[in-house]
């Protein structure tokens, strides 16, 4: 039995890499594009976090020490 290529195929099989090739190019970078925008998220989320822990009150601030067992 002999298999053979025709350029018609070899054509569209060229068409279908090409779209899945595009496709996985789009992918990355959406990927790409939400993983910066994460970090930007968890990096702003950090700052507000400090910003309300320096806002505590002194005295309302756990001291060293409390909470530990006693035995």
């Amino acid at each position: 039995m002999r298999v053979g290529t025709t350029p018609e195929v070899v054509k569209i099989m060229g068409v279908w890499i090409r779209r899945a090739d595009a496709g996985l190019a789009r992918s990355a970078a959406r990927n790409a594009a939400y993983s910066v925008e994460a970090e930007q998220a968890r990096r702003l989320e950090d700052a507000r976090t400090m910003r309300d822990l320096q806002g505590i009150p002194t005295a309302v601030r756990p001291h060293r020490g409390t909470g530990a067992a006693r035995g």
